[in-house]
């Protein structure tokens, strides 16, 4: 009995993931190629950076030059935390009209172009615990985020415009998603703390 209502949930899960990538594709679509310019862009800049020695160029992009700063447990997770909390709350803002979707777009591209400068110094200034840190935990911790802020702008948008069509204002319109987008950034984020947590650049020079 259980195994059929688990299976009746997946299937209702894969359903309704479907059907929601069905009718918001082009929205998604332009959302990935604006994150996938702002992720070309960071990989760029950060080569041209890498032979400047200036301090204010870490401060400006917030990059990361002592591995130390990426394993302090309770500083990364609320750094973090405070960080999507504000992009989701400003996604929230642009998904408001569409005169205001391209800058939604271009906040992504901006996300996505600091996740890969900031991946591609670590890699540039720490070799192989850079390595071990920017390909193995945060790249793909980052870009699991940056779907979910797809997921929950283009989502916005659609019942944005399905409320200005029937005049709805319900509260749990805003706070549902916004709720169900913080708690799967916030398991991402538990599980990118502890990995740099756990594999801190001693351990990984013991092993």
């Amino acid at each position: 009995m259980k195994s059929k209502k688990i299976a009746k949930n997946i299937y209702s899960l894969k359903y309704n993931m479907t059907e929601f990538f069905a009718q918001n594709k082009y929205k998604i679509i332009v959302c990935l190629l604006f994150c996938f310019v702002g992720l070309l862009t960071g990989i760029f800049t950060a080569i041209k950076l890498y032979d400047l020695d200036d301090s204010d160029v870490f401060e400006s992009f917030n990059l990361t030059y002592q591995l130390e700063d990426l394993e302090k447990f309770s500083q990364n997770f609320f750094g973090r935390l405070l960080s999507y909390e504000i992009v989701l709350a400003i996604l929230l803002i642009f998904s408001l009209n569409p005169v205001l979707y391209i800058f939604g777009w271009c906040l992504l591209a901006y996300r996505s172009f600091l996740i890969s400068i900031n991946c591609v110094m670590l890699i540039l200034f720490f070799s192989f615990n850079g390595i071990i840190k920017a390909l193995l935990i945060i790249l793909p911790c980052q870009l699991l985020m940056i779907l979910i802020l797809i997921g929950f702008f283009c989502y916005m948008i659609k019942h944005m415009r399905y409320n200005r069509c029937v005049n709805c204002k319900k509260f749990t319109l805003f706070f549902n998603p916004f709720l169900i987008a913080t708690l799967l950034l916030s398991l991402i984020n538990i599980v990118e703390t502890f990995l740099l947590f756990i594999f801190r650049s001693n351990v990984i020079l013991v092993i």
